[in-house]
């Protein structure tokens, strides 16, 4: 059978049997395979790195060669997103397959509830080594049994791994702060449209982007290593990030620029090389996909929903609508400020359910935070209107925000007080209250008062 046009129903069928019958045909350094086998899954998680700073998502800066290649070779989704814009709850659904208020790691730095069960609890019973390579930043130990080794320590493992197959997640820091310098001048970078081009915000972009480079580097190793031991053929591989960049109107907000993350997914002789998709899709998602190829059963209890069949070109839509969520709780320098946002593929709505709070975090750090770069946006609004308008909205948002995406896809014209956005934002808001309702969110109260 050609393998690059079986259905999700008969590869699913066949790796159910796999699972079933605990039969792994995969071995370490021949990509060997008897009819149909588990896939290995290896996902590449990076922190903190924008979409609108990748090439394949169309800058034209960048020196991103691995990025390049993996597009060419797979699947990119072009709306990929997590609910939350902070590194631990990132993660923490990531790896439950449940959002931030349903597995209890909502403010940063903060724990998922005792009991709660993880990517290694769901792979391991179906024969499947679950090992984290780098960052860890989830918690507690107990609800996240990974195997964990270091991230040079990739290599070994590959080399070491038998005939089970692997789920192996990989968590680099690039290019999270502090950040290297030389690989970009600040006047060859892009300052993406919604952010005050100073020159130190130039600088720090251009600093930004060297690490990026990193990053890319990192991600060729792993390939290399994949391919130098035989595991290229059978191996699911997705890049990501946990959010977007440590920017203003960025990480720790519900904006496109801190939930709409890099994606990309490549399967030889699964996925269509060069190939990209629509499909919405979200952090919750990846688990129960993993859980499906790996012949799991259904996990009902789960947020996410298995795209198996986006992955494998059988269908171009996955979820009408994305969530987002976020508390300055947990953040340095952060006051309370809570914040919810539902996406549909059209518009962007935004809830600020305390417009009379200043949004502080991170801003008046030196450093490797805002620092400067947040004082050089302050002395250009003393004499620039687009400058005086954005320091203000950062720290003061209206109660409510909607923007139409087709048009304004950085955010820029709020169309709230619009007569004529009135019907749309209540059947929005609806929708956001009612998942708000699901999810057990305390804050329900204050938004429906």
């Amino acid at each position: 059978m050609n393998r690059q046009r079986i259905t999700r129903q008969e590869f699913l069928a066949a790796v159910g049997a796999l699972a079933t019958a605990g039969c792994v045909t995969q071995r370490r350094g021949t990509a060997v395979q008897k009819g149909y086998s588990r896939p290995n899954l290896v996902l590449f998680i990076s922190d903190d790195h924008d979409l609108f700073y990748t090439s394949c998502y169309g800058n034209e800066t960048l020196r991103t060669p691995t990025f390049d290649r993996l597009a060419r070779e797979g699947l990119v989704f072009d709306r990929a997103f997590t609910a939350t814009a902070m590194c631990a709850p990132s993660r923490s659904m990531l790896y439950t397959g449940l959002f931030p208020h349903r597995n209890g790691a909502h403010p940063n730095h903060s724990s998922v509830r005792e009991g709660t069960r993880s990517l290694p609890h769901y792979l391991q019973p179906l024969g499947y080594d679950v090992v984290l390579a780098g960052k860890k930043h989830i918690k507690p130990p107990e609800c996240f049994p990974f195997t964990y080794i270091a991230q040079d320590e990739v290599g070994a493992f590959l080399e070491g791994a038998g005939e089970r197959p692997f789920c192996l997640v990989i968590a680099s820091n690039e290019p999270h702060t502090p950040h290297a310098t030389g690989g970009y001048t600040p006047d060859e970078i892009e300052v993406a449209p919604f952010l005050v081009d100073t020159p130190v915000s130039r600088q720090r972009i251009a600093d930004y982007c060297t690490d990026i480079d990193l990053l890319d580097a990192e991600v060729a190793d792993v390939l290399d290593l994949l391919q130098a031991n035989g595991f290229d053929d059978n191996t699911l591989f997705i890049y990501t990030s946990d959010h977007g960049a440590p920017l203003p109107f960025a990480k720790w907000t519900c904006y496109e620029a801190g939930l709409h993350v890099p994606f990309i997914a490549r399967w030889p002789k699964h996925i269509e090389p060069g190939t990209r998709t629509d499909a919405m899709i979200s952090f919750v998602d990846v688990l129960p996909t993993f859980l499906e190829l790996a012949g799991g059963p259904p996990e009902p209890n789960l947020d996410g929903i298995p795209f198996t069949g986006v992955l494998l070109g059988e269908t171009d839509t996955h979820r009408d609508v994305v969530f987002g969520t976020h508390t300055s709780e947990g953040i340095s320098n952060g006051s309370p400020y809570p914040i919810r946002a539902i996406r549909t593929a059209t518009h962007k709505y935004i809830v600020n359910p305390m417009p009379e709070a200043t949004f502080t975090n991170n801003i008046t750090e030196g450093g490797e935070r805002f620092g400067d770069f947040w004082q050089s946006w302050q002395q250009a609004a003393e004499t620039d209107a687009f400058a005086r308008e954005r320091v203000h909205l950062y720290q003061h948002r209206p109660a409510e925000e909607l923007y139409d995406l087709r048009t304004d896809l950085y955010e820029l014209i709020n169309l709230a007080d619009a007569p004529e956005s009135r019907a749309l934002m209540d059947a929005l808001r609806q929708q956001l209250i009612d998942w708000m309702t699901q999810q057990g969110d305390l804050l329900l109260a204050r938004l429906t008062s």
